[in-house]
């Protein structure tokens, strides 16, 4: 279901673009009026920046950024409700990473304040761990999105450890072709993959085939180009700093748009 969502986002659009919506607070939002006066300031911006770049995007990822001042069961879904509402998927960055009864809680309140789908990390496993998070967005036909290679210089420390593929022979890859292995064999609708590292993008390709996509975050502010990563095989960039920053949201996404496609 999400990736039929995102297809024909993206080809409505032509664009490849999903918004990072990684807008924060700068103020303590913990009560006050001063809170509530953040709290509307930070809704109204979300929404003129959803508005003015719908036409030009794909998706729109949250994070925590957001979701935490503004409440994800009070002013969250209205603006899931505004990406829905312009024919766009939304995605929650959460990078689900626990046991699985947690791992299904986490799941169930993200989708049911509306969400499309889920990040998750591969490290915790399958059994009680990540299948929770499979199973609960199933059974509400969202999707799940695994972390590969995170677009961050520290990425390599974990998600480039080494690890036994082959026992017997003594053989070894890298934990993000594991992760890669993992996506593919637990059906993932989509995979992480830095757009910092194009390398690992062609890499994870090689392992993942034509089905899953994958989604590169890093672009803009963080060094990452993004025609390089659609040609090193990613379908879509993932860009948060560089539009929502932007004095012009909607012509840095529309510029951006015409990049990657």
């Amino acid at each position: 279901m999400l990736k039929r969502r995102l297809s024909a986002a993206s080809y409505v659009r032509k664009s490849r673009v999903i918004l990072a919506l990684d807008l924060a607070a700068t103020v303590p939002v913990g009560g006050g009026s001063l809170a509530a006066a953040e709290r509307e300031r930070l809704s109204n911006e979300a929404r003129r920046i959803i508005e003015a770049t719908a036409d030009h995007i794909a998706a729109v990822k949250f994070n925590r950024h957001i979701v935490l001042p503004l409440g994800l069961y009070d002013e969250v879904p209205a603006l899931i409700d505004l990406v829905h509402e312009l024919g766009l998927p939304a995605i929650m960055d959460c990078k689900i990473n626990d046991i699985g009864n947690t791992n299904a809680v986490i799941t169930r309140y993200y989708l049911d304040a509306g969400f499309d789908a889920v990040i998750a990390n591969p490290i915790v496993g399958w059994s009680e761990g990540l299948d929770r998070v499979f199973k609960t967005a199933r059974e509400r036909k969202k999707g799940v999105i695994l972390l590969c290679y995170m677009s961050h210089p520290g990425a390599d420390e974990g998600f480039g450890l080494q690890v036994v593929s082959d026992p017997k022979k003594k053989v070894y890859e890298p934990l993000y072709l594991r992760f890669a292995r993992m996506a593919q064999l637990w059906e993932a609708d989509g995979v992480i993959v830095g757009a910092t590292h194009p390398e690992k993008i062609r890499e994870v390709r090689q392992v993942v085939g034509e089905d899953i996509p994958i989604l590169t975050p890093g672009v803009g502010a963080q060094g990452g180009n993004a025609r390089a990563a659609i040609d090193a095989g990613a379908d879509y960039v993932i860009v948060g700093r560089s539009i929502i920053k932007a004095e012009d949201p909607q012509a840095v996404a529309q510029d951006l748009a015409s990049e990657t496609w």
